[in-house]
């Protein structure tokens, strides 16, 4: 029989998980806002870049759902939270979870180790499953560029990078194995709450620093806001190392000024996208939870007595988003 799994939101890394799990064999089905349903029904273009130039593919006949009182009319086996860590935030999650099963695993893959307390707070820890993205996938076709054609999701699985799960054994396992039986890099880890949390640690300063930078690698390669990111990962990651309990990752020695240039001089030439504009669309779209995971390293660190003025004086520079309306 196969799995039946619910995909909390149509967008670039959703659409990928969904796409990859119906391949493995699920009975996927989308979750979203009653003004995107229409556009879901109609089904998604999919861009696989690891496959053949030009290769398209199509994500279609899905269900598509809108409100818990439909979720709580069917049986899920697996639902994955394919949102940022801002909207995990909203007034809907609730009343959402209320509607699952008794033995739904909940899979989360927000970054930071703030999503799983948030989530433990609301639903049995033994039942949930904490991931990590290991793909880049964004809106086609990028402002400013052509191809392709036609709109749709492209994404790519970088080499010797799967998705990393950590939970109970078994709930995990399915996770990582119907992804695998789809064609989707994953893995089974000891805590992928931490490694993400890290990994986050470094990356979210540097984003700071990037879009300080008018979002120009070369820019920001050349620049001071390249120390400033790294003095703030390291301050990220120390607070990170001491709230989980962990002696100090090999990481911190990764994240020094000189180390990145070489990272960032050769990252253009080896991915097969646009990257800067892809940074550009991706991270400003997903702005408010940068600065929201920001703002969380400089409370904790406050509250555990550690240094946070590079955290402070980076987000400081980033100007406010404006607000949208939902």
């Amino acid at each position: 029989m196969s799995q039946r799994i619910l995909i909390v939101g149509a967008g670039a890394v959703g659409l990928v998980y969904a796409r990859h799990l119906e391949l493995g064999g699920a009975e996927v089905a989308l979750y979203v806002k009653e003004k995107y349903a229409a556009e879901a029904q109609a089904g998604f273009t999919l861009y696989p870049l690891n496959a053949r130039k030009g290769t398209r593919a199509r994500l279609e006949g899905c269900a598509v759902l809108t409100s818990p009182v439909e979720v709580a009319e069917q049986s899920w086996d697996q639902v994955w939270l394919c949102i940022s860590s801002t909207a995990l935030r909203g007034a809907w999650l609730d009343p959402f979870l209320e509607a699952l099963g008794e033995d739904t695993t909940l899979v989360c893959l927000q970054p930071g180790l703030d999503s799983m307390s948030y989530l433990g707070e609301r639903f049995p820890l033994e039942r949930l499953v904490m991931g990590m993205i290991g793909l880049i996938s964004y809106q086609a076709p990028l402002p400013g560029y052509e191809e392709p054609a036609e709109p749709g999701v492209a994404y790519w699985f970088p080499p010797l990078s799967p998705s990393p799960f950590s939970g109970p054994k078994p709930r995990r396992d399915a996770v990582v194995a119907g992804l695998r039986a789809g064609g989707c890099p994953a893995k089974a880890v000891e805590d992928a709450s931490v490694s993400g949390a890290l990994g986050s640690a470094v990356l979210m300063p540097h984003l700071c620093a990037l879009e300080h930078c008018d979002w120009k690698m070369d820019a920001l390669r050349k620049s001071d806001a390249l120390a400033a990111a790294s003095a703030a990962s390291q301050e990220a990651l120390e607070i990170v190392r001491v709230e989980a309990g962990r002696a100090r990752p090999c990481l911190r020695h990764a994240v020094r000024p000189f180390v990145l240039r070489l990272v960032i001089s050769a990252a253009p030439s080896l991915l097969p996208l646009p990257f800067e504009d892809y940074m550009r669309y991706h991270f400003t779209k997903v702005g408010d939870q940068t600065r929201f995971m920001m703002g969380r390293y400089i409370e904790r660190g406050r509250a555990l007595d550690l240094p946070v003025r590079a955290l402070e004086s980076l987000l400081a520079k980033l100007p406010e988003l404006a607000t949208v309306a939902g």
